[in-house]
């Protein structure tokens, strides 16, 4: 049972990581080529394609998570610290990713759509880097509690 709850936990967070990379590096430059209306329609589609997909492997991996850290459970300092960080950097990353995508794209969107400057711009781009960044850190803070554990 333990290796099908770490393989599904794996799967998932190699669709968000993975799909959160190719929407960066692929999906977003591919359209930052249109201009005007398609563009913010191209942008919100993607998005919307992508959310029940990342957002759904996000919620997997988060209760794997869970199972996983409550069948392998330390009171060693070191998985304590690393664990509880892992934590926090996934709640972080939850809000920066709600924010990127329920505020600020949003916000943005309608900026472009009403013809005014795109202020809101530079913070989103800020914190899609942010979400990025605690997208990569997690699964590198997985692999240090199963060192820790293992």
């Amino acid at each position: 049972m333990l290796d099908v709850l770490v393989a599904v936990h794996l799967l998932a967070a190699t669709v968000w990581v993975g799909g959160s990379t190719a929407l960066i590096f692929v999906g977003v430059p591919a359209i930052r080529i249109l201009e005007g209306e398609p563009r913010g329609r191209a942008m919100k589609e993607l998005g919307l394609r992508w959310r029940p997909l990342g957002y759904g492997a996000l919620g997997v991996a988060a209760l794997t998570g869970i199972a996983l850290a409550s069948r392998e459970w330390s009171s060693d300092t070191a998985f304590q610290i690393v664990f509880w960080t892992k934590v926090v950097l996934f709640v972080c990353l939850v809000a920066a990713s709600y924010a990127h995508n329920f505020v600020l794209g949003p916000r943005l969107q309608g900026e472009i759509r009403e013809g005014r400057e795109p202020r809101t711009r530079p913070t989103l781009v800020v914190v899609g880097w942010i979400s990025y960044s605690l997208t990569v850190a997690l699964p590198i803070l997985g692999v240090a509690l199963d060192r820790i554990v293992n």
